[in-house]
This record gives C-alpha cells, sequence and structure tokens, in this order.
C-alpha cells in the first residue's frame, strides 16, 4: 500500500503529501489501488495524530471522535505517471469497473463516490508542458514524445545536449525502456571514466552506442575496427576532450588524426 514515490511538501508552514505511481501500461484496477494508497496514507497520518494525543494526555471528548476538532490532516494528492506510448484510457475512475444491474443501476450509481484517479500520458504531452519538467525527467519525457518515429529519435539524440545530474540512471531506464545493452555500456564507461554523480554531457557517449553510428563508419570506409574507435573514445574522454569527440564523429579525417596522436592501431 505504498506509492512508488511518496514525497512530503511544505508551503507556507503547511505540508501536504504528493505520490507519484510510475506505470509502464495500463492497470485496469487501478483506481481501487489509488484507493488503497491514499487510505493507507491518511490513516498513518491519522496514526501519528493519536500517538501524539496519547503521549501528551490531548485526548478529544468524547473519545470516539478520535481526533480533536481542530486537528486536520495534510492533503494527499496522487499521480499515475504513465510511461507507456499508448493512451491510458479506461479505468479512470472507480465507475469504469462496476458493472451495475440493469434495472438498478442508474438509481445505484448516486450512491456510489466515482473515484477518479489522475494519469498524466507522459508520450502525449504538448510541447508548453514539456518545456517545463526540470532535471533529468525532460529528457525522458523528450524521448517518449518520440514515440517510435526513428527521424524523431535520431534527431533527438543528434541535437540534444544531455546535461544529466544522474547519468547512470537514466541510462538504466533507457536499457529498460529499449532492451538495448549498449546503454548498459555506456554506463559502464561514465562510471569508469567520471566517477557516479554529478553532471556529464551526455550527448556523444549515446550516440557512440547507437547503431547510426557503427553504419556510418562503416559506410564512410573507416578502416579501424570498432574497438580501436572505442578506444580512441575512451582515452578523450578521460582527458576531457569533448568537443573533439563530437568532430571525430562527423569528420573521419580528423578521427584518423586522433587515432594516429594517441598511438592507436600502429
Amino acid at each position: 500500500l505504498q506509492m512508488d514515490v511518496p514525497m512530503k511538501c511544505k508551503k507556507h508552514n503547511r505540508s501536504f503529501f504528493l505520490c507519484l505511481e510510475n506505470q509502464s501500461d495500463k492497470n485496469n484496477v487501478m483506481p481501487v489501488r489509488d484507493m488503497g494508497y491514499q487510505h493507507a496514507k491518511y490513516m498513518e497520518q491519522i496514526k501519528e495524530v493519536k500517538e501524539s494525543n496519547r503521549k501528551t494526555g490531548n485526548y478529544p471528548n468524547p473519545m470516539t471522535k478520535e481526533l480533536n476538532d481542530s486537528q486536520k490532516l495534510s492533503p494527499v494528492i496522487t499521480l499515475v505517471l504513465n510511461y507507456s506510448q499508448n493512451e491510458w484510457g479506461k479505468p479512470r475512475c472507480l465507475n469504469d469497473m462496476l458493472e451495475f444491474p440493469e434495472d438498478i443501476g442508474e438509481e445505484l450509481t448516486k450512491w456510489i463516490p466515482s473515484y477518479s484517479v489522475c494519469v498524466i500520458n507522459l508520450a502525449s504531452q504538448p510541447e508548453t508542458t514539456i518545456r517545463q519538467y526540470q532535471s533529468d525527467f525532460k529528457y525522458i519525457v523528450r524521448y517518449l514524445s518520440c514515440g517510435n518515429d526513428r527521424r524523431k529519435l535520431d534527431e533527438y539524440f543528434q541535437t540534444t545536449e544531455f546535461q544529466l545530474d544522474h547519468p547512470e540512471a537514466f541510462l538504466d531506464w533507457l536499457s529498460a525502456v529499449t532492451n538495448d545493452t549498449r546503454y548498459r555500456k555506456a554506463k559502464e564507461l561514465i562510471e569508469e571514466t567520471e566517477g557516479k554523480g554529478g553532471k556529464i554531457n551526455m550527448c556523444v557517449l549515446l550516440d557512440m552506442y547507437e547503431e547510426r553510428g557503427v553504419e556510418k563508419g562503416i559506410s564512410q570506409g573507416i578502416s579501424q575496427g570498432i574497438e580501436e574507435i572505442n578506444t580512441l573514445y575512451h582515452c578523450l574522454l578521460a582527458d576531457h576532450r569533448m568537443e573533439d569527440i563530437q568532430k571525430a564523429i562527423m569528420d573521419t579525417d580528423y578521427q584518423k588524426e586522433l587515432l594516429r596522436e594517441y598511438g592507436i592501431g600502429e
């Protein structure tokens, strides 16, 4: 009964809870699950207040109130983040899950709160919203907005300057959604050359492990093997020569010059 990411926020000496549930696809019982998350969070607060009342002797009168009239709970907001390329659709509320008897269905619905879930379809966010996302999450949303359009994905990786706060976590996510082990390889290279944490420009590393980079190199007649090229990039990363890596990807003559400079393949 715990959501994936529960956060307690404070504003003007008042607090509220913002809880996120990550879904890779639609879940047909999400309204009921969401009810459970909210119930658990509110009951957690009630227990804390009652325990405080017990320690201080500040019991309500009569005891059946459980809490004093002045004791209020913090609001709980739950959001479901849909990472799928498909729109969530139904069920989005409790009534979508229920089957009513035909003859009294309309009457019954008056007595049942239509508990709704707040679903955010990340892949279909408008451009104005995408621009508002901060930290590494904005790259995830932008990636999802490309869908399966290879042209858009190509442009995304080629034109985006990835300034990542958590590059390892971002590459873990890419590995999971693409089922592509090359992103794990890029992660190993980051950990080896840059250490964990901090910011790093990821554009070149991601391009190194895209198939188009390999195909481009073959079509341009690069005589050096992939292992030699990777060794070169490794050396350039160790020397923090990010601009030289970018230039080498686009300019094979400059790539050969760098290979000679480092004595690779001689």
